[in-house]
């Protein structure tokens, strides 16, 4: 695949708009130290007076309310015919590990505008799409724009952990009888050879229009202990161990949601290598192939399936003579389409066979809806990143993480997920050490935002 930056394209449009502020006002919400799970609410009311002061035209143009640490802004339309918009992201970040702070070439919460970079926690994930969005609604505003649809700019305070300011947003806007025309999310943000489609050589980006629900599952087994010579009955660890091995070794079959047969049929025209041309040539009667080829790819098996992934293990003996007492595990599942927490508890309850084994959800939520992919959200979302990344082909597809969106799903049935930040493959730091995101980057997905605004949202 070509460097990324030969994709890019119409970069002289908006050329009056104030980059380098625009650096330092992301620079300056780096600097917060909003992680997820912070006890101390300052961070994120820190990010609250930083919007407040930062964009002059959306405070006077729009309502800003506090909804616990998340935000919710409201910049009413002329039109009350048209539903709203609503673009989104989340204020809170993860952690750095312990342990690896000197490993970074600035600190994580620096906010360094160094290397053609602004550095630290956030620049990926995803602060830079929260001030992008604000970026371009101001930008807008101060040239004289005129709103005919109302846009909602909704950022939640923990979507690293619980979503709840999200879903907080989600439950007052309902309250308030508003019903979306769509929104959009982070997701996606990056391009890559279609070969694992059957299609090499084309450059594929995705908009998602689904994420795979998840959930914790913890599972328990109690024992008196003693000594390891006399393990009449198996030790909790072995009883523990077989259960992992059961729940791992019974997988749900593979399923071609509808989203993914969005994915090929946009694909289709593209797709030279077999098997794959082979049965797409008629999808509908090749589904239980689709379904096997997708399973046996490490890129394309998380589309398909349910993914078992045990991740945590504790109270093993602290002595190798010494029988542990009570152990437990977590497995962690990201749940496909069609799947919710309840089949999977009874599934796992089935295959585990053994009442003294303990189960139970320390969090855990469905599958998302699938949003439309023939409406007015996705053209317009499609049109503006195919206006700036010239010779990309976007294709509907999945989000196999967790994003805020889906406690949308209540107001909104076109959940857009696609974050418009192209950046070179090597660099994809999210959650890692050194993140950054390129100054060209985050100028080009300001641009796309603009122009998604200006066509969905203002008049002409």
């Amino acid at each position: 695949m070509k460097d990324v930056y030969e994709y890019f394209r119409n970069e002289s449009e908006y050329g009056d708009f104030d980059l380098d502020g625009a650096c330092v006002r992301l620079s300056e919400a780096v600097k917060c130290k909003s992680v997820s799970d912070c006890e101390d609410p300052a961070p994120f009311f820190a990010i609250h007076e930083l919007i407040k002061k930062s964009f002059p035209n959306i405070m006077a143009a729009g309502t800003f309310e506090a909804v616990g640490r998340s935000v919710l802004i409201t910049v009413p339309g002329s039109d009350p015919s048209l539903k709203p918009a609503l673009f989104m992201s989340h204020i809170d970040v993860v952690p750095v590990v312990e342990g690896t702070e000197k490993d970074w070439t600035y600190d994580a919460y620096s906010g360094a505008i160094a290397e053609g970079c602004i550095w630290g926690r956030g620049t990926q994930d995803i602060k830079v799409q929260v001030f992008a969005e604000l970026e371009a609604m101001e930008y807008l505003l101060a040239k004289g724009g005129k709103l005919k649809r109302t846009v909602y700019l909704a950022f939640g305070q923990d979507e690293e952990t619980f979503n709840t300011g999200a879903q907080a947003i989600s439950d007052l806007l309902k309250s308030r009888g508003i019903t979306l025309e769509f929104l959009l999310d982070e997701g996606g943000s990056g391009m890559k050879d279609g070969a694992v489609y059957g299609a090499p050589g084309c450059t594929i980006a995705s908009i998602n229009l689904m994420e795979k629900g998840y959930a914790d599952l913890k599972l328990t087994v109690r024992s008196k202990g003693g000594h390891s010579s006399r393990p009449f009955g198996g030790t909790s660890l072995e009883r523990l161990s077989r259960a992992i091995t059961k729940v791992c070794d019974h997988p749900f079959p593979p399923t071609v949601c509808t989203t993914l047969k969005g994915t090929f049929n946009a694909l289709k025209p593209y797709v030279t290598a077999e098997p794959l041309r082979t049965i797409l040539a008629d999808p509908d009667k090749n589904e239980a192939k689709l379904a096997e080829y997708c399973l046996n790819d490490k890129d394309l098996f998380p589309f398909v399936i349910t993914t078992i992934a045990p991740t945590m293990i504790s109270g093993s003996s602290a002595a190798p003579n010494v029988m542990p007492q009570n152990m437990s595990a977590v497995i962690n599942f990201r749940l496909a389409a069609g799947m919710d927490p309840e089949k999977l508890m009874a599934h796992c309850r089935s295959v585990i066979d053994d009442d003294s084994v303990e189960l139970e959800f320390l969090q855990a939520n469905a599958a998302s809806a699938e949003a439309r992919c023939d409406g007015y959200g996705y053209a317009k979302l499609a049109e503006a990143m195919e206006h700036y990344y010239g010779g990309v082909v976007f294709v509907p597809s999945i989000t196999t993480g967790g994003t805020d969106a889906h406690c949308y799903e209540q107001i909104c049935d076109t959940c857009l997920r696609c974050g418009p930040f192209m950046i070179p493959e090597g660099e994809k730091g999210a959650h890692g050490t050194n993140e950054k995101m390129r100054i060209r980057s985050f100028a080009q997905g300001i641009r796309v935002l603009i122009r998604l605004m200006e066509g969905t949202c203002f008049s002409a």
